[in-house]
């Protein structure tokens, strides 16, 4: 029971930073409006809606007067399952539903200026096994959130150029990190660790736009880590000397991107590539700091070794009129974990995407969007088998697919 018990920590400790892999590679979310998002987030260049200043803000300059947008995803978690090679069983995920949500206000000052606010949820998700699982005793269940707010000033130069500066605030709350114990015979006991941390980051920005319908964009924002305070609670255990209720800490890494792309836009048609990296190599270690030591639980070191990522986004859009106008797009994402390293709480793969969506823009500056996503992601063997706490892995096939529907509504106030 202490060796198993040894490991309980290193695992609750690893779903810090593994939410549950459903739309961007690792646990990042880039679906942030469903303008952008009917476009497979090929959106860096054009940024011609509110949610510019998730994607590039400093195409908000093109945004005159006052404008307001809402919007939420809902993601259909189903279809995800697992193959074990230790018992020959298929386990499916449970179902559920996630709300990822975001609200842009922008605001231009004269012809040069413009400044606006975010609320985005760029990391989070969530993954949940049952409590018959094989991979019960590395996972149960992972719950994480992270809302982001960003503020950000942009200005015009040299006729063609705009560019911007931000700064972000991100809030991590770990709503559930929960996974059996092992206590060498039934019943199962049962571990769960819950808490919240917060950082700060910034972002800058820049975009060219010429007569002739040619775009391009940059945006890059930089790392933030928060440090989550957490508190352990333990169930169905023999002694509570042992396994002692009490506060944590680690640090959740929240990745550095660049976006970069290429559009032109003439007449009816728009089209956009784009291509965006991750910098997951910045989690190359989880550690987790317990403030309740005893023989059964220790701090944490755990080898992850992510690897930065690269996904290739193309988009499409086509304007029936002024009012109305049909999107579609299609991206390819490669995933971060080594294969060494791949867990139930985040079974990432590489994954392809296509997506629809519809635009609509009605009189007095209101607008309407929607898209829907189908996510694809490849099958993900994993052939080792490990109970240590420094790298707990099980061997089977993991074999995922997502849907999404988006919506957002806008406003438009001024000239």
């Amino acid at each position: 029971m202490r060796k198993r018990a040894g490991s309980i920590l290193p695992v609750l400790a690893l779903g810090l930073a593994l939410p549950g892999a459903v739309l961007a590679s690792g646990y990042s979310i880039y679906e942030q409006g469903a303008r952008a998002m009917a476009n497979a987030g090929a959106f860096t260049a054009r940024a011609d809606d509110p949610s510019a200043l998730f994607f590039n803000p400093a195409g908000i300059l093109q945004l005159k007067g006052k404008r307001f947008s809402f919007g939420t995803n809902a993601i259909f978690l189903t279809g995800s399952s697992f193959d074990s090679d230790l018992s020959g069983n298929s386990f499916d995920q449970a179902d559920n539903m996630a709300w990822p949500s975001n609200l842009y206000y922008t605001q231009t000052v004269g012809d040069r200026y413009a400044w606006g606010v975010a609320l985005t949820s760029p990391f989070g998700l969530k993954t949940e096994w049952a409590n018959n699982f094989d991979g019960r005793y590395i996972s149960r269940e992972s719950n994480l959130a992270v809302v982001n707010f960003n503020a950000n000033f942009a200005w015009s130069f040299a006729k063609t150029w705009s560019a911007a500066v931000g700064a972000n605030f991100a809030r991590a709350d770990i709503r559930e990190l929960s996974e059996n114990l092992n206590l060498g015979g039934p019943p199962d006991g049962f571990a769960k660790l819950t808490g919240d941390g917060n950082d700060i980051g910034w972002n800058v920005a820049l975009r060219w736009a010429n007569d002739k319908g040619w775009r391009w964009g940059g945006s890059f924002r930089s790392k933030m880590k928060p440090e989550v305070d957490g508190e352990i609670k333990f169930e169905n255990v023999p002694s509570a000397v042992l396994f002692p209720n009490g506060p944590a800490t680690a640090d959740l890494p929240l990745p550095a991107t660049f976006a970069t792309g290429v559009a032109y836009a003439k007449g009816k048609w728009e089209g956009e590539f784009d291509i965006v990296w991750t910098d997951w190599s910045e989690f190359d270690h989880l550690r987790i700091d317990i403030e309740n030591n005893t023989a059964a639980v220790a701090d944490v070191d755990q080898l992850e070794e992510w690897n930065d990522t690269y996904s290739f986004r193309l988009g499409y859009a086509y304007h029936i009129n002024d009012r109305h106008q049909y999107r579609l797009g299609a991206y390819f994402d490669r995933n971060p974990i080594p294969d060494d390293h791949v867990r139930p709480r985040l079974p990432d793969a590489d994954r392809t995407s296509v997506q629809v969506g519809y635009g609509f823009t009605g009189k007095g500056g209101f607008t309407f969007d929607v898209a829907y996503q189908a996510l694809f992601f490849e099958d993900r063997t994993v052939t080792a088998f490990s109970t240590s706490a420094a790298d707990p892995v099980i061997p089977g096939k993991y074999s995922n697919f997502t849907s999404l529907l988006g919506v957002n509504l806008g406003w438009k106030f001024g000239k």
